[in-house]
């Protein structure tokens, strides 16, 4: 392809793995990246100070003393929180209040995603965690597990794991970055969606609910975010313990305390590191999810788009380079998407018929596609099941690239976004 001083050239993940981008440099007009912000020198240093310095209540020791039951819920899989180093700094709390292993109980805040297999949670938690306390996925479609704490103000129902509300201290743990509807990840998500019942997914995670745009960043007056945090609050929520990670999912920052206000912190953080400016929108857009687990499947690699749809121009390509190891994902996902004729109808029938386990990520994808052509680079999945999903394939980015200059011609702009999914898009006339 010619000299390397004609090209810019980037390494970035891909699955487990990092590969090489190469675009020409009459082409190349910005990277967007998170901004540089160190990570802690001592992590567990960093994790107790938070800790012992807790924001709007008061120390964990002192809420957990004399209570029978602790539940610590933790992200599943498809969140790179880095839980196990979360984990003794908090259990040393507990332990000051005199709570004892079999007190404490874990919860996998699965949402509508599949449970975690006992090495995905060995991994998350370690071993030792596995080997000393119950470790549970929850499970959104039964109703036996659940019980119904009334409505939020804006009606959605909060439905949601009972064993959750019963413990006598409950602790979220997760960690807080860009979302494309809740405006940030964290906090309050670890209930709605993590803890919920499919009835209240339904209502929360349906158009009437959620931004018809992608939302990174937007808290204030978002009711996506602010039905999660009532329904947190309604089930009672003591304690969050939350981080924020750098790009190289480093700790660089750790809120705790109280489920808004400690969490609203954590967003300022976030802010420093997530938000980025460009100087203006492209033709072509190539963003990553950041690597695996962000690009386990195709369900979890469209949170990529979302900030790609914020800066492609209209008519213009995103190209995706994600493993896609375990495949599409949620086989709902597909259904609708292999359902439609269309992009558009995809986004009719989620208005008409709402919420399903497939059908918001179905909608979310073909409003992308709505704006731009998407080339997804995998060799996971093959072409004729793209072709349903109405996007193209190509083996390497080279590839794609060469298709999407081929489409918009020699003088066509593009903008590499590293880690997509955790970027909040801004341009530098805003």
């Amino acid at each position: 392809m010619g000299d390397d001083n004609e090209f810019y050239i980037e390494t970035v993940p891909y699955g487990k793995e990092e590969i090489e981008i190469r675009i020409p440099r009459k082409n190349y007009l910005a990277t967007m990246m998170p901004r540089y912000r160190p990570g802690a020198e001592d992590e567990a240093g960093e994790i107790r100070r938070a800790l012992e310095n807790p924001i709007g209540t008061p120390r964990l020791r002192e809420i957990a003393r004399g209570k029978k039951s602790v539940v610590i819920v933790v992200n599943d899989i498809t969140r790179p929180t880095a839980t196990y180093k979360l984990l003794p700094p908090l259990l040393e709390e507990l332990r000051e209040a005199g709570i004892e292993d079999h007190q404490i109980f874990f919860l996998v805040a699965t949402g509508t995603h599949r449970d975690n297999t006992p090495e995905e949670l060995e991994g998350m938690l370690g071993k030792k965690i596995m080997e000393r306390f119950r470790v549970l996925n929850h499970h959104c479609q039964d109703e036996s597990l659940m019980v119904d704490l009334g409505k939020t103000t804006s009606g959605i129902p909060v439905v949601i794991n009972r064993l959750f509300r019963e413990a006598e201290v409950k602790i979220l743990t997760a960690t807080i970055a860009p979302h494309q509807a809740a405006g940030f990840s964290g906090g309050r998500k670890s209930v709605l969606p993590g803890l919920a019942s499919i009835a209240t997914l339904k209502m929360h995670h349906g158009y009437s609910c959620r931004p018809d745009k992608p939302a990174m960043g937007w808290v204030e007056g978002n009711m996506f975010h602010e039905s999660a945090l009532e329904a947190a609050k309604m089930a009672g929520t003591d304690f969050i313990l939350n981080t924020v990670q750098n790009h190289r999912k480093q700790i660089t920052g750790v809120v705790a305390g109280d489920v808004e206000r400690a969490w609203l912190e954590g967003v300022k953080i976030s802010r420093q590191v997530f938000e980025v400016t460009v100087p203006r929108a492209a033709e072509i857009v190539i963003t990553t999810p950041g690597g695996y687990p962000k690009d386990i499947d195709l369900y979890q690699s469209q949170k990529s788009m979302a900030a790609a749809e914020m800066v492609v121009k209209e008519g213009g390509t995103v190209i995706l380079p994600a493993e896609c190891r375990d495949g599409i994902g949620a086989r709902g996902f597909y259904d609708w998407m292999a359902a439609a004729s269309c992009p558009q109808d995809v986004i009719d029938r989620f208005i008409r018929e709402g919420y399903s386990i497939g059908s918001s990520k179905a909608w979310l994808f073909s409003r992308c596609l709505k704006r731009a052509e998407v080339i997804v680079v995998t060799k996971c999945i093959d072409d004729k099941t793209l072709e349903k999903m109405f996007t193209k394939r190509a083996d390497s980015i080279e590839d794609a690239l060469r298709m999407a200059l081929a489409r918009h011609g020699e003088k066509a702009a593009v903008v590499l976004m590293r880690n997509g999914s955790d970027i909040i898009p801004r341009f530098e006339r805003e």
